[in-house]
Formats: C-alpha cells, structure tokens, sequence
C-alpha cells in the first residue's frame, strides 16, 4: 500500500493506473474506521482494480471547523486495516498542502438544504459536499463509495457530481449492521452499556413504520409516528421523518404521483435519536406500489 499526504502525488498515482487501463475506486472516511468503512472496501474491489482511500482524520480546517462530528481517529490503526483490506493507495490530506490559505470556495446546495432544516446533518454539509468534491477533482476518474448509514450524504454526494459533471460514479453501499440490527458506526463506542441494550430499538423502531406502509398506510406522519412511538420511552428523538429517496423532500402523503407524495414511490424513512448525548442516525427504504 502506497501511503502519501501530497495531493499532486495521488492525481499522478491514479492516472498511471488509468493510462494502464485500470479502473480506479475512491473510499473516503473521517476515520474511526470499522467493518462498515471496509465493506464499501469489498464492494470497490469487487468492482474496479484499484482502491485509493481518502483518510480525513489529519485535515483540520479551523476555518471551517463548526458542525463536524469529532471521531476517535487513530492513524495506524486504521491504516493497518486498509493495507490488510488491499487498499492501494492511502491518502492523507493535510491542510497545508490543499490549502495554502483559507479556502473561499463552497458548494451552496440550497435546493436539498431546505429539506434539511431542524436536521443536525444540515448545519456542516455544505463544508462535506465541499470536501467531497475537492477530493474526487483529485482523484480524477473514478467509482467512489459511500455507506447508505448516511443518507442525507450520500444523495448530496451524488447530486453534486451530477451537477457538476464530474467525471465520477457516486455509488451506495448497503449499511453494515451488528446481529441486533445496530448500523455499525463510529458513534456506537460512545454509547454505555445501558444505551447500547437499548439501541436496537432506533431499526426495529424504522423497520416497524415500514411494516405499516406496506400494509397500507399511506399518511407519511403517521407512518413516522409508529417510529416515534417506539423510541420514545427508550431515546430521545430529534426526528422521524418520509422523504422522497432522490431529492430528499419531506412527504406529506405517501402516494406516488400525489401532490406532496414521492414521484416515483421510493420512500426513505429517516431518524435521529439520541441516547444520552450521544446520537445515533439510520433509515430504510420503502417501496411503494403504484396505482
């Protein structure tokens, strides 16, 4: 495994393996990393030949800072997990080789943004959407993936490369759960014993409300509700939420083609709960017939 903190050096790297005729995958993590960032490993081994991770732990951006979620990251652990998992390249970006000075340059999503009002993941995307988008200019062509854990993300990501023609694949990779269905995450090693026992609860309490669908509830606030039921005596929910997959769109009624419906019936339940201080984010999708 190549290990490097110089951009120009990746965009060289890469373009050597592509002149080669090889196909190129990106992984990106903040670090913390754990089963789910290696899984989105298999999957771009399984599709392309050359795997470069982005590791963000070592950026500090303090001029840009606000909003982001602190992770536990421990460079040599996560770049023994990496190497083990056949990553080619690691890549390292530091601020002092991206950004000789502080950037003036942000993406602005406010379409998808206004979706996202009240929801803690709006108040930093527009910095990730940014970021994601330096990264894969650096990387060049390329399939990157992200974990589906993270919805709100992973459709920005996906809009942003197609708005901007970027000469990438933003692909989604299914969440990674413990047994008792717990998306695997970062935040999980933060959770006490207690809190951890009663985890389970934020799946089981999606899972219900999709039951509830398609059984035939079409009213999107009462499906979040059956959601709601069942977190509250265990958690503290900042929200149950049906929007439309593609655009993220909060849905009022839950018929495709109906006004404030989901135009083509995917439907994404998503949730934020917390347990303690600590908040834990999953959602399902649901496919709802058409008449």
């Amino acid at each position: 495994m190549i290990t490097t903190e110089k951009h120009a050096e990746v965009r060289e790297l890469l373009d050597a393996e592509r002149a080669a005729g090889r196909r190129v995958a990106m992984v990106g993590t903040s670090g913390g990393t754990h089963s789910g960032h290696i899984s989105l490993v298999e999957q771009a081994k399984k599709e392309c030949d050359v795997v470069a991770v982005f590791w963000n732990g070592a950026l500090k951006l303090e001029w840009a800072s606000g909003g982001v979620q602190a992770y536990n990251r421990d460079l040599a652990h996560d770049q023994a997990l990496f190497e083990a998992a056949g990553v080619d390249v690691f890549y390292i970006p530091l601020r002092h080789d991206l950004y000789q000075r502080p950037s003036n340059t942000f993406l602005a999503m406010p379409g998808m943004l206004r979706h996202l009002t009240g929801m803690p993941e709006g108040e930093h995307m527009e910095l990730l959407v940014t970021m994601v988008a330096t990264l894969l200019n650096i990387a060049g062509p390329c399939t990157t993936f992200f974990g589906e854990k993270d919805w709100q993300q992973l459709v920005m990501f996906q809009r942003m490369a197609e708005d901007l023609h970027l000469p990438s694949r933003v692909v989604g990779c299914p969440t990674r759960r413990e047994p008792d269905g717990v998306a695997i995450s970062s935040r999980n090693t933060k959770l006490s014993p207690e809190q951890r026992a009663a985890a389970p609860a934020l799946y089981a309490a999606l899972t219900a409300a999709a039951d509830a669908i398609a059984a035939g509830e079409r009213d999107a606030h009462a499906a979040a509700e059956v959601a709601l039921a069942r977190l509250r005596p265990v958690a503290d929910p900042d929200y149950v939420v049906a929007v439309e997959a593609a655009t993220l769109r909060p849905l009022d009624t839950l018929d495709p083609g109906a006004e404030g419906g989901p135009s083509d019936g995917e439907v994404r339940l998503l949730a934020s709960v917390r347990f303690g201080t600590t908040p834990l984010v999953d959602n399902i999708g649901v496919t709802v017939p058409t008449a």
